[in-house]
């Protein structure tokens, strides 16, 4: 392999790396065979001739980038979950320490709209796991 194929496939995969992100942002809206043609048009784009190794190298890169793509989006959103539930558990640590400071009952809590448990709509109070006794 001399050194100007060297560099057009290269080149190649770096315009295909590009091209796959805005591909894979828009195979959303594509059902597979659409997306399949989309991606032998786009390797074809490159120059590459269809039943070449080339060609075949072109479109494995096309779907392992969306793949890697749809791994790392998946891997933001469970962080972005657990982000959530770290900070929604903070929160009601801080309701719960504020309403034993009001109460000034360490053994249990006022309970209130962010406690786990609910309202007696008959007795128009709060009521939940960790509440006073009633």
């Amino acid at each position: 392999m001399d050194r100007f194929s060297t560099t057009t496939i290269a080149s190649s995969l770096m315009r295909l790396s590009l091209i796959g992100a805005c591909a894979i942002t828009l195979s959303a809206c594509v059902t597979a065979k659409e997306q399949q043609a989309m991606d032998r048009n786009q390797c074809a784009g490159f120059g590459f001739e269809p039943g070449t190794d080339g060609f075949a190298q072109c479109m494995m890169g096309v779907v392992q980038q969306r793949e890697v793509l749809e791994e790392n989006r998946r891997m933001q959103r469970q962080a972005q979950l657990a982000d959530d539930n770290r900070q929604r558990e903070q929160q009601q640590e801080v309701y719960k320490i504020l309403s034993q400071q009001r109460s000034g009952d360490k053994r249990f809590p006022v309970c209130g709209a962010s406690s786990s448990g609910g309202m007696d709509r008959t007795t128009m109070t709060w009521y939940g796991p960790d509440c006073r006794a009633r």
